[in-house]
């Protein structure tokens, strides 16, 4: 095994915001690799640890705040940009996502990919170490976010055919369970979520926001971007939302989460 080709599997894994948990476990099956190993590992990376404090206002006053259009719910901030992606940019993903298709998946108490009727549609990752596209796409979201770019996940496409939906849910951790001590062990609470739809859907598709009586047609190079956090980093339970099913023809969204704290 290739010191050099490990650390960069686990550093590629960390900070694109798998857990610290799903990623050890998936290393120590594909290598067979000791504890210490990977603790080694880990120590060479010199990975940041959980700051003493996080300044949840500073996401609250976030640059996209003065660049977007506000859509106006009491003490919850949606924002949406039209036309963020071009018709190019979003042919371009689409092409690329389809040939990367997997289940997609929803968390729980171990983080072990668990694929559920909940959530029926099919995700791609779309890592900006492996492709040049991703990164210029990667950048351009979050020069506009006005976020560092190292505290947000990596970018996940997903693709809803008719009859596939992802029911109610946040996107945020819940801090009161075991999902969050997982979760958030690494790089702490998801803050920002940013979505861009990548074509018009002839009927249904629509991302529903529950408590706000929001409903959000997909509108192609469409971008919608919500904190899923108050300004003190208590979790907003308003943002609950659900991707209703396409009636007809296929959806195709981009998602990048964005947390507290970064690893490098």
């Amino acid at each position: 095994m290739d010191d050099t080709e490990f650390q960069r599997e686990l550093l590629t894994g960390a900070i694109g915001g798998v857990s610290k948990t799903q990623l050890l476990r998936t290393l120590t099956e594909k290598y067979g690799c000791s504890d210490k190993y990977i603790n080694d590992a880990l120590d060479a990376c010199s990975l940041k640890t959980k700051p003493k404090s996080i300044r949840y206002k500073d996401f609250y006053d976030c640059p996209i705040t003065k660049k977007a259009e506000k859509i106006s719910y009491p003490f919850t901030q949606i924002y949406k940009q039209e036309d963020f992606l071009s018709q190019v940019e979003c042919d371009e993903l689409i092409g690329l996502m389809n040939q990367n298709l997997r289940p997609s998946t929803v968390s729980d108490e171990t983080d072990s990919n668990h694929v559920s009727s909940y959530r029926t549609s099919t995700t791609a990752d779309l890592h900006y170490f492996d492709n040049d596209f991703y990164l210029s796409l990667d950048k351009k979201i979050s020069e506009f976010m006005g976020l560092e770019p190292f505290l947000g996940e990596v970018m996940q496409a997903q693709k809803y055919k008719p009859g596939q939906y992802f029911k109610e849910h946040w996107d945020f951790f819940d801090p009161l369970t075991k999902e969050y001590k997982v979760y958030c062990e690494w790089m702490g609470q998801r803050t920002w979520t940013t979505m861009i739809y990548l074509n018009d859907v002839e009927e249904g598709g629509e991302t529903w926001f529950k408590h706000l009586k929001l409903t959000v047609k997909p509108k192609r190079g469409l971008l919608l971007a919500w904190n899923n956090l108050y300004k003190n980093g208590v979790p907003n339970f308003k943002t609950m939302h659900e991707a209703f099913p396409p009636k007809q023809g296929d959806k195709y969204v981009i998602t990048k989460w964005w947390r507290s704290w970064s690893l490098i």
